[in-house]
């Protein structure tokens, strides 16, 4: 049984084959032209090929407005994010083409800098969606981030029993679980999935350590009481994780959106000294 196809697949590779196609073609005008002054981005050649660059560079940043605009028509969004990843890709190819690998410190190099950023974070980024998804669906074993925080709450709920009639020392264990444990936080403690303050680390570390002696049904209850504090701890990690894949998912727009913005601005720039200066 073959398997559902990707984005990258889609349509039988059709854009990996545009973008290719677009590329060689680039790279015979661009080998085949011999302009008197030599080759160069202020050439025929080089205006045409900055044009097809630029034009793509524009209705790449389509995307982001087509992927929310659920009502329109056209190309699905698994098409639109298929070239948006072939095409993109392209660019860091044709763009040299277009200046005839001539770079400088200028407005110009800059652009293709910005730009540069943008395909190697949208290539990580790929590379999340291709691996993070399946390590989400294996973390989670078939339960919802939704049902994980629940069963939290409902742990919470028998800590708190299971505390009742026990010495101070149980209740205030069960407090710093409750009180002090967090999920989430900064991007740095979400991708790092792991917290070293955690309320119920503490909380349990504390329990395991206890001097006091306790007897017939107390001590029943100080076991059932580490018992649940210990599921919580295991159940957080696991929460932990989630929370540290789905950021890694968004990690790279970070970078991706604000330096595509950027890379836009830098090209206006560059089609405004080009055409003013020349």
């Amino acid at each position: 049984m073959i398997g559902p196809r990707t984005f990258l697949e889609y349509q039988n590779y059709r854009y990996l084959k545009v973008a290719l196609a677009i590329f060689f073609l680039s790279l015979a005008a661009y080998v085949f032209d011999d302009p008197p002054g030599g080759r160069s981005g202020s050439s025929w050649t080089g205006y045409g090929l900055g044009t097809i660059a630029a034009a793509i560079i524009f209705w790449l940043m389509w995307l982001g407005v087509r992927k929310r605009d659920y009502a329109s028509a056209g190309a699905p969004l698994k098409g639109w994010t298929s070239a948006h990843v072939y095409l993109g890709t392209m660019l860091i190819f044709l763009v040299p083409l277009h200046s005839a690998f001539e770079f400088g410190w200028n407005v110009h190099t800059l652009a293709y800098v910005l730009m540069l950023v943008v395909c190697f974070s949208g290539i990580l980024g790929v590379a999340f969606y291709a691996l993070v998804p399946t390590s989400i669906t294996r973390n989670r074993n078939n339960i919802t981030l939704d049902a994980m925080l629940e069963r939290i709450a409902e742990i919470d709920a028998e800590c708190r029993m299971a505390a009742d009639g026990l010495p101070d020392y149980y209740a205030q264990a069960v407090v710093t679980s409750i009180d002090e444990t967090r999920i989430g936080g900064s991007v740095r403690a979400q991708l790092s999935g792991h917290d070293p303050d955690c309320g119920t680390s503490l909380a349990l570390k504390s329990l395991r350590m206890s001097k006091i002696d306790l007897a017939g049904d107390a001590k029943e209850q100080e076991r059932k009481l580490v018992e649940l504090i210990a599921r919580k701890e295991l159940l957080l990690k696991q929460i932990r994780r989630d929370v540290r894949f789905k950021s890694l998912l968004d990690l790279w727009l970070i970078v991706h959106v604000p330096f595509a913005f950027a890379t836009c601005a830098a090209l206006l720039v560059h089609i405004f000294v080009v055409f003013w200066y020349h």
